[in-house]
């Protein structure tokens, strides 16, 4: 685990901090870039403070690195989450562009959503970094356990449908991650604690977690900035 370093700030906010700096120091716009970024209430801080910190979105895209098939007026919706977090706190006099996955009209077939972002998003890439958080369960991304099968899709985005959820998600294939130059994991909270032993202390092969095979093959740097709570262990 040579590549990879373990970052540990006192709270969220500062590791969003932290984060939002790794950021500000890749972006180098007019430059045409795309960051995969996440999903989630982990990165809210960190959304709030790059909106707040970057003067120049011009040629940066943000690619959600996954998203519930739900319209984007949604609570549920992570593109809308991300994009209210821009116009609420943005300083800048332009904005990131945020690759639309569902939009806001009536959400249509699924497979065509799939295809038509499969296809738009091979402009976008390569990524210069991606942004991701991690489940309580070790899922990063949509990639949860019991789908490992699905992980290193073919296609950029696939489909994902559990018998939990009313509704599908699509989600980034592990090798769109796994080929990132860097990737940077949000982490926060004592609910994270026991999937952050496993990543440090290694863990069975048959108890390997959904971020413990994108760690397996990526080719990049990789850091963890967590909170202490995180860490607590």
């Amino acid at each position: 685990m040579t590549n990879i370093k373990f970052l540990e700030s006192p709270d969220l906010d500062s590791l969003s901090i932290a984060a939002a700096n790794y950021f500000v120091d890749l972006h180098s716009p007019p430059s045409k870039q795309t960051f995969l970024v996440p999903g989630g209430n982990t990165p809210l801080p960190f959304y709030s403070h790059l909106a707040k910190t970057v003067d120049d979105w011009s040629g940066t895209t943000l690619l959600l690195s996954d998203e519930r098939l739900v319209p984007e007026g949604s609570a549920m919706s992570n593109v809308g989450m991300v994009k209210k977090q821009f116009f609420d706190n943005n300083n800048a006099e332009n904005f990131p562009h945020i690759v639309e996955i569902v939009g806001e009209s009536k959400i249509t077939d699924p497979e065509q959503i799939l295809v038509s972002l499969n296809d738009y998003t091979k402009k976008l890439l390569p990524l210069t970094a991606a942004f991701l958080g991690i489940g309580p369960d070790g899922h990063t991304a949509s990639l949860f356990p019991q789908y490992e099968e699905l992980f290193f899709n073919p296609n950029l985005f696939f489909r994902v449908d559990r018998p939990s959820e009313p509704f599908s998600r699509i989600s980034v294939s592990a090798n769109v991650i796994t080929e990132s130059p860097q990737i940077f994991f949000l982490v926060s909270g004592s609910e994270k604690q026991s999937v952050m032993r496993k990543i440090m202390k290694t863990s069975n092969e048959n108890d390997i977690l959904p971020v413990q095979k994108i760690l397996s093959k990526a080719k990049g740097k990789i850091v963890f900035l967590c909170d202490r709570e995180a860490l607590a262990f």
